[in-house]
């Protein structure tokens, strides 16, 4: 006895429904690896960035610390308070809402002010110069 012949309609939805569940198999694993290195990727290159403005703001740290144990002007004590209050109260946890960028700006700010008012503007910098800065901006 033969096998029953099935309807050619059938056998096209078969072919055609086989041929999307592929699709949908390579898709599904294409973007599971591509999120994969996508994240480690996008990992490295915060971390990287991450470690670049943690030791510049700790350099930074530093130097306040530093000169609050000199005896200063009103104004330079009222910047090295501001400056270290920037610093301490930056964000370290990952927190959207935080506005990164503007913080690192009002601190550089706030740091080349304090340079200025201690008259160290001409001295070699600790902070990058604009050319080797990176902009945390996406």
């Amino acid at each position: 006895m033969s096998a029953p012949s099935r309807d050619i309609n059938d056998l096209f939805d078969d072919i055609v429904l086989t041929e999307e569940k592929h699709a949908r198999t390579g898709y599904d694993e294409g973007l599971k690896d591509g999120n994969s290195q996508g994240n480690e990727e996008g990992y490295k290159l915060g971390y990287s960035q991450g470690v670049q403005l943690g030791e510049e703001l700790g350099k930074i740290l530093g130097e306040v610390v530093a000169q609050q144990q000199f005896s200063h002007t009103e104004r330079v004590r009222r910047t090295l308070d501001q400056l270290r209050s920037l610093i301490e109260g930056f964000p370290r946890k990952n927190d959207p809402e935080a506005d990164i960028i503007g913080t690192v700006e009002t601190i550089r700010n706030t740091h080349r002010r304090l340079r200025a008012l201690l008259g160290t503007k001409g001295t070699a910098s600790r902070e990058p110069s604009p050319a080797n800065r990176k902009d945390y901006s996406f």
